[in-house]
């Protein structure tokens, strides 16, 4: 593959997630640093058409960041960017992470942008990840958008790229050569799904929602699906002065009333699901002359909706009414569908682990669709892909003014890194059995309450291929330890309502499993009953009292005591152990699914 450099060092151990390492002044940095490479100044906004030569120093100055930091960086047949970890092979499953750096004309600074920064952001403080910049996501360079994102999934081939064609006349494969693009590689450049554990990105809303509410950030759900449309009204082109009204038969005059029926459809379909919307957004008229009679008008039509059935009922709606205004005018109208992409839900774990990963930062994470499109939408059919989206401020996108905090996007990159850290809900198997020792050992080990060692013991046994396989291989562990081992597992366990719980010094998993068993709730007659009965069993035993605490109420529990002390030492050792193997197969359960394919050894 070309352009591509491979650099050692790279710290991928940043579990927990420390957002203190974020630095928000450089994220801004890079933003305005970008926001310089532009075909316009800033007061008339900013411009990078995609392979122009802003687009290209844009893309340099973040190719030469991540290089500073450690990372490898790879250029695929499409033109978009790879940057992984210095340490990391290409081969194997990591996070992908970005967004697109060129821009409408006379754009903003944060389109894409922030995307891009996040991902550069949380490579420099060792998250294991690959940064991505797609190419062409915009559309307004090529006249179709996410081109980059398009070829890499192959939903468009080399013969497409070859079709589209920029102002000055050269297709996609043309103006790209200079920037990687190469058709002969493309085929063998596809996406690899194997290699990603999913895909995250961050988003300008581009819409009111978020500034509205006071909410700097929200997980989207969906992005809405979109349908386009040409429409071509054609009548008698006329003198303007010599014929009359009624003997009209006016293209433009029609044009109104049609565009006046859109937003009218586009209003009653939206009372009906919220974020359908309609637009008109060019107009062709012909002759387009004072004193002439239009005959011919070519307008455009935008539909988005988040639901397939609202879009197929619009579109009906939408051919009948231009349909019935064709006819009262005696006007020939031509519908032509020119673009149909279905709504697109984005992965439900994913989008649950960010409201995890929200809860446990202190951030405040709303939940919306997206209406605008992004290449999120194009990765999503392929690898398990979610978007946050930052507050745009007075909704304002794709002009000078678009706005958005720095500290929003502080804040999104800590959910992300958090995310990729782990953190906020279950990992997969593929993620699971992806991890490096370090990572592996941080993440599984409070499935032993503070026993680490029972994980770090079987990491080199991956992949798993289920969550019972994980759970037998750490029982063997458990089961083939010397006695000492063993009663230390048992001993690192905390008395039920003891004073750790009392005082709030238990694990967040051991909190949690009390709680279940409503051990978080006792009257001081309870409390005084627990205390005696911990301190004879450690007295008799040396070690605590451990039973699977979600499997059993507070009353089970209580009466387990008296038969359990009237066992041997050794019979109980047996019965705690079986009893933490309970507890290490529901923890595991908590924080691993099985869904998707399980991956391979790193």
């Amino acid at each position: 593959m070309p352009d591509m450099v491979a650099a050692g060092g790279g710290n991928n151990s940043l579990l927990p997630f420390d957002s203190a390492r974020l630095d928000p002044a450089r994220i801004e940095k890079d933003i305005e640093r970008i926001a310089t490479f532009s075909e316009t100044p800033p007061e008339v906004g900013y411009s990078r058409p995609t392979f122009s030569s802003p687009w290209g120093a844009a893309r340099d100055y973040v190719i030469d960041q991540v290089r500073s930091c450690g990372a490898a960086v790879r250029i695929d047949a499409f033109g978009n960017v790879h940057a992984r970890p210095g340490d990391r092979t290409w081969e194997e499953p990591l996070w992908l992470c970005g967004s697109h750096i060129d821009s409408v004309p006379s754009g903003g600074k944060y389109d894409g942008v922030s995307g891009v920064v996040c991902a550069l952001e949380l490579l420099r403080v060792g998250a294991p990840l690959e940064l991505v910049i797609f190419a062409e996501e915009e559309g307004t360079t090529f006249g179709l958008g996410m081109l980059g994102s398009r070829g890499w999934v192959g939903s468009v081939t080399a013969e497409d790229l070859d079709r589209v064609r920029n102002c000055r006349g050269e297709s996609y494969l043309e103006a790209g050569r200079a920037y990687g693009v190469e058709a002969t590689r493309m085929q063998s450049e596809l996406i690899d799904p194997s290699r990603y554990l999913g895909f995250l990105e961050v988003h300008p809303e581009q819409g009111l929602s978020l500034w509205n509410r006071g909410v700097s950030a929200a997980a989207v759900n969906r992005i809405n699906g979109r349908r386009q449309y040409r429409v071509l009204l054609e009548g008698q082109g006329n003198h303007a002065g010599s014929t009359r009204m009624q003997e009209r038969h006016d293209a433009l005059a029609g044009a109104a009333r049609a565009i006046t029926a859109v937003e009218e459809l586009g209003q009653d379909l939206a009372r009906r699901l919220d974020y359908t919307v309609m637009t008109v957004g060019r107009i062709d008229v012909a002759t387009n002359a004072i004193n002439v009679i239009a005959r011919r008008v070519d307008f455009s039509v935008d539909f988005r909706a988040q639901e397939e059935r609202i879009l197929e009922e619009g579109d009906r709606l939408l051919r009948e009414a231009l349909r019935e205004i064709g006819e009262a005018r005696g006007l020939a109208v031509t519908v032509e569908r020119t673009e149909k992409h279905s709504p697109v839900p984005l992965d439900e774990d994913l989008v649950a682990r960010l409201h995890g990963a929200a809860g446990a930062a202190g951030i405040t994470l709303e939940e919306v669709p997206s209406g605008a499109l992004h290449d999120a939408a194009i990765v999503a059919p392929h690898v398990p892909t979610a978007m946050v989206f930052i507050a745009s401020r007075e909704g304002i996108s794709h002009d000078p003014a678009e706005y958005s905090r720095v500290k929003d996007i502080a804040d999104a990159t800590t959910l992300i890194g958090r995310v990729l850290a782990g953190e906020g809900g279950a990992l997969t198997l593929r993620e699971l059995n992806s991890l490096d020792r370090n990572r592996f050992v941080r993440i599984c080990g409070g499935f032993y309450e503070n026993s680490p060692w029972i994980v770090e013991k079987v990491w080199e046994q991956r992949p798993f291929p289920t969550v019972e396989a994980l759970h037998r291989a750490c029982s063997t562990v458990v089961e083939g330890a010397d006695e000492e081992a063993q009663v230390a597992l048992i001993r690192a366990h905390p008395d039920l309502v003891g004073r750790l719980a009392r005082e709030g010094g238990l694990t967040r998993e051991s909190t949690a499993e009390q709680a279940a068993a409503g051990l978080d709730v006792v009257s001081e007659a309870e409390a005084r009953n627990f205390e005696r009965l911990n301190r004879e069993y450690r007295d008799r035993f040396e070690f605590p009292f451990v039973i699977c605490a979600r499997e059993n109420r507070k009353e089970a529990i209580l009466a387990a005591f008296p038969e359990r002390l009237r066992k041997s030492r050794r019979e109980e050792i047996g019965t705690a152990l079986r009893e933490i193997g309970k507890i290490a197969l529901l923890r595991m359960h908590d924080r691993v699914t099985e869904s998707g394919p399980t991956g391979g050894t790193p």
